[in-house]
């Protein structure tokens, strides 16, 4: 059973990422740009910077930029400067995205427990918390 769970989890993340692509799609958008905006809209963080999103979704400086990029382009996200610091740029919401984010928001949450529904209360905490460990056991 052990040496299948890799090929579970990413079975269930194809179906989970489909979903989210599938819901992207009615809005122009990729399941990438969906999670982003959501992350964006939900952080507590006054400030958030590229490092900021490579490090919450566990991707590659060259690939956030690309995707940075292109919402900036489509109007998604604004790119603000930091007074200290011109190298730096904040990256915020734009209307666009507002106005998508009560959609965006109900959207996710509705998805997460749909995907916690299948588990007891006790175990929705331990599957959380082992989901946080695994990307940093796996770097190790």
């Amino acid at each position: 059973m052990a040496s299948n769970v890799a090929h579970l989890i990413k079975v269930a993340s194809n179906e989970i990422s489909r979903g989210i692509n599938t819901f992207a799609g009615k809005y122009g958008l990729t399941g990438t740009q969906v999670q982003i905006i959501h992350y964006l809209a939900d952080s507590t963080a006054d400030n958030i910077y590229q490092k900021d999103i490579e490090a919450e979704f566990n991707i590659r400086r060259s690939t956030a930029t690309n995707i940075l990029k292109t919402m900036e382009r489509d109007g998604l996200i604004l790119r603000r400067p930091v007074k200290n610091d011109s190298r730096l740029k904040r990256i915020v919401l734009s209307d666009k995205s507002k106005e998508m984010q009560d959609a965006i928001d109900k959207f996710m949450t509705e998805n997460d427990q749909k995907i916690l529904s299948t588990l007891g209360t006790l175990e929705r905490h331990s599957f959380v918390r082992a989901l946080k460990k695994i990307p940093q056991k796996l770097k190790k």
